[in-house]
């Protein structure tokens, strides 16, 4: 391939290249549902379950051609957005709540699907959450439908759970099953008949008690089993970013400057299409795991202690827990080597020189470039000559590459120019997720 630069590349670069994620929709499903977990684990587990269960009723439904798989699995999954915004990593039970503020996390919830998701208007499904199925208005709005899927999947597991899963056949009036579209429980009851759809949302634990959920690695085959459009994979890789905002909108932030300095690096380093393309795609994903942090460490405006620098440091094993097995190991590595050193004192396997490859060291110093361009809660921003200070220092200690930190030195302004330009490559619009929110709560007489 012929080179992207010439000996005046530093001068006038060609920036004609859109970089491309390297993810297909079903990997960036099973990474969410990972994200989902590790910010809070009982409402996490929740959804894995839901998203199953709902997609075990759906896939039987051969009378109505509206019902699509992938957005009875995305409704599920990602019904309970509200209750992380609004909760984080609380756990507040459901009879706690006090009929407002059920109303508000599935406002929040519809807001959020309808606007940064593939499901539009079907995300309309979840404002129907206390409505009794009605089968006339479901001719003509199939958001009841996927509601009444829901809905249903969600009190039979409220039913397994409350009979420790020997339920009989007069507890499903009992649960108010009977509020819903019987042909749903019937598909439950039938598919259930030897117990094996009960079995897979049991938790169980293997012979080092790790504890699993069977069905999350029944619901990850189905997410690689789903198709998708380009584009619709493409908003469901943005959502994977957006999702950080339920711990840190600076994680957020840090996380699409990152991508966007690396692709910019790289650029200027030589690399090749495809290796851009892996490098933005390891950049996007290089703090993901920021979500088993807790907020309180994650957002602490002041130096951390060593135990909580060493929680912190974590992130980046947990990081790599939520892309084990789903994707390439280059960009898996690209990811997870983010905080190691050419002299072997990073972290968290101090690998050194060879080990590290220049699309590491890439992700690496676009991590520091965000970190110490941003603001955060326990600094301001840093100003240009002591940044490029900070990484002379470091190349002078061997921790970082030379011939990659120059174009630090010689390219710091176009290279925000170029953060600039790529970040709005991956931002997706939560102002507006507010607004609609906003405007379905309070332009409702009966919630002022």
């Amino acid at each position: 391939m012929e080179e992207i630069f010439q000996d005046n590349a530093i001068e006038n670069p060609q920036w004609d290249f859109i970089p491309e994620q390297q993810l297909s929709a079903g990997q960036i499903l099973c990474i969410i549902s990972r994200m989902l977990v590790q910010c809070n684990e009982v409402y996490g587990l929740h959804s894995i379950k839901l998203a199953y269960l709902a997609s075990e009723i759906a896939a039987h439904v051969n009378w109505d051609k509206r019902i699509n798989l992938s957005n009875t699995v995305l409704l599920a999954l990602l019904q309970s957005v509200g209750d992380y915004h609004f909760d984080s990593e609380k756990v507040i039970p459901r009879e706690d709540l006090t009929s407002r503020q059920i109303k508000e996390r599935y406002s929040y919830a519809y807001a959020y699907l309808k606007n940064l998701t593939p499901l539009g208007s079907d995300a309309h499904a979840l404002l129907f959450y206390d409505s009794i199925y009605n089968p006339d208005v479901a001719k003509k709005m199939v958001s009841m439908e996927y509601a009444s899927i829901i809905f249903t999947a969600d009190h039979i597991l409220n039913l397994l759970e409350q009979t420790n899963f020997a339920y009989t056949e007069m507890d499903f009036e009992k649960f108010g099953l009977s509020r819903f579209n019987p042909k749903y429980v019937e598909i439950f009851k039938t598919i259930d008949a030897n117990r094996e759809v009960s079995r897979n949302l049991r938790l169980t634990e293997d012979s080092e008690h790790k504890v699993l959920l069977p069905c999350e690695r029944e619901l990850e085959k189905l997410f690689l089993s789903l198709k998708f459009s380009k584009s619709d994979s493409n908003m469901l890789f943005k959502l994977m970013i957006m999702i950080l905002d339920f711990k840190s909108t600076v994680t957020v932030w840090h996380t699409i400057h990152t991508a966007s300095y690396a692709v910019s690096l790289g650029k200027y380093a030589g690399c090749s299409e495809n290796e851009l393309n892996e490098i933005f795609t390891a950049g996007v994903l290089h703090d993901l795991g920021k979500m088993a942090i807790p907020q309180n460490i994650l957002e602490y405006p002041g130096k951390l202690r060593n135990w909580e620098y060493n929680i912190m440091k974590s992130h980046v094993l947990k990081t790599e827990e939520l892309i084990k097995d789903l994707i390439p190991r280059r960009i898996a590595n690209m990811a997870i080597h983010h905080h190691e050193k050419l002299n072997g004192t990073g972290y968290p396997r101090n690998l050194s020189g060879l080990e590290l490859t220049k699309e590491d060291q890439i992700v690496e110093i676009s991590d520091i470039l965000s970190a110490l361009v941003d603001r955060r809660s326990y600094k301001e921003e840093f100003e240009s000559q002591q940044i490029i200070d900070i990484f002379k220092e470091m190349t002078r200690k061997g921790e970082l590459d030379e011939n990659l930190a120059i174009y630090i030195y010689d390219c710091f302004d176009r290279l925000q120019e170029r953060r600039d330009f790529y970040s709005r490559l991956l931002v997706l619009p939560l102002g507006t997720v507010e607004i609609e929110y906003q405007e379905e709560m309070y332009l409702d007489p009966g919630m002022n």
